[in-house]
């Protein structure tokens, strides 16, 4: 372990003490303490600082932080959000220790995304500071479950605030993104019929026949995806991701149940997606005798903002400023951004220190230097974002 300068920024001191805040998600499991904890900490730090905190209740016991800094400036508020929950501890060694190795800083939620917790944090604590020479409202939502179903964003947006452009914080490697993937996951369900092992032929295996349902699927349904594409975001994807079907050894078996997830870009409509896979598949198979069933789990946007946005051009602006990245990224997952952008028409960019390489690793780390710098870039968003 390496020594720290005494010097830290104080971003990078904030990422500190969450990191030692244990914030797991409840989905994953026992022991998961969901992000109260987190809550506490900015909730204390920035009535310290004069600011506005409301609580908003979400689900058992977990609130939405919202942090408000009026500017007296007429239009929309600039908003930051960053979500606090966290995947499982899993392996991690020391996971709720910060660990300084290699100018990286290593702990659960390091790299997602408690850095940019840190930093969103930090220039809300410095603009409180002196609020009339803002050029425009702020508000900062610290929200729940981004990690499962974000219904933390959800609720956020059931507001309806006046926001004009956002940033949320992800670990983008300093690049500015303007499009990522989003995703439509569903179950696809095989309908057989049960019969004693010993006589296969009185039943009908719906294993069987979900061989066939992957076989299409690898066969010709992920060949023609590479007919679409995105420019900054690449093609969709698709991935059976479980599997299951059964009871017992001595049982044909008369169902059995697989759950995809296909990755769709900026163009594509979830729910659109689903339909036209229910629909081909279920032709290409009935003939067959495949009996098929299907689920819907989760339909997210992907996130398409135009680059000629406010939003856009100003990061661009601070970017350069602060001589940092100032290109325009797309990415292959998801995030918070693409509702804002695509359900409440907010123009949105993700920002943040460290790669998705890192996040819910068992050595989850983010680069030092970069939580200053993101820190500093967006307190200087923060500053000189102007929605009219």
């Amino acid at each position: 372990m390496e020594a720290v300068k005494a010097d830290k920024h104080p971003a990078q001191i904030i990422l500190e003490d969450l990191i030692r805040i244990q914030s797991v998600n409840p989905h994953y499991g026992n022991g998961a303490l969901g992000e109260q904890g987190v809550a506490d900490y900015i909730e204390q730090r920035c009535r310290r600082a004069g600011l506005t905190v409301n609580r908003q209740p979400v689900k058992d016991g977990r609130d939405n932080l919202i942090v408000e800094l009026r500017s007296g400036k007429p239009g929309g508020a600039l908003l930051l959000e960053s979500h606090m929950d966290t995947v499982s501890l899993g392996s991690m060694v020391d996971p709720l220790i910060p660990v300084y190795k290699d100018g990286r800083l290593y702990g659960r939620g390091a790299c997602d995304t408690k850095a940019t917790l840190a930093g969103m944090l930090y220039a809300m604590e410095q603009c409180a500071q002196s609020p009339e020479s803002l050029a425009s409202d702020l508000i900062f939502c610290a929200s729940v479950d981004e990690e499962h179903e974000f219904r933390g964003l959800s609720a956020f947006m059931e507001l309806n605030l006046p926001i004009s452009g956002a940033i949320v914080g992800e670990p983008t490697e300093m690049g500015i993104v303007v499009e990522h993937k989003g995703c439509a996951r569903f179950a696809v369900h095989t309908h057989g019929r049960a019969a004693h092992s010993s006589l296969p032929a009185e039943g009908d295996n719906a294993i069987y026949q979900m061989m066939q349902v992957i076989h299409y699927i690898r066969e010709r349904v992920e060949p023609s995806m590479q007919d679409a594409t995105s420019l900054l975001c690449g093609s969709p994807s698709i991935v059976v991701a479980t599997i299951g079907g059964g009871t017992q050894i001595n049982i044909v078996p008369e169902s059995c149940k697989i759950e995809i997830d296909r990755r769709i870009i900026p163009g594509e409509n979830p729910e659109n997606v689903f339909h036209v896979f229910q629909q081909e598949i279920t032709e290409a198979l009935q003939a067959a005798g495949v009996r098929m069933s299907f689920e819907s789990l989760l339909m997210d946007p992907a996130l398409n903002t135009s680059h000629e946005a406010l939003i856009v051009q100003e990061a661009q602006r601070v970017a350069r400023q602060l001589k940092l990245n100032d290109s325009l990224r797309g990415v292959p997952y998801g995030s918070d951004a693409s509702k804002l952008q695509q359900w409440k028409g907010i123009p949105t960019i993700v920002y943040g220190p460290g790669s998705i390489a890192q996040a819910h690793s068992i050595e989850e780390w983010v680069p030092v230097q970069e939580v200053a710098q993101a820190a500093e870039f967006y307190l200087s968003i923060a500053r000189s974002y102007k929605s009219t």
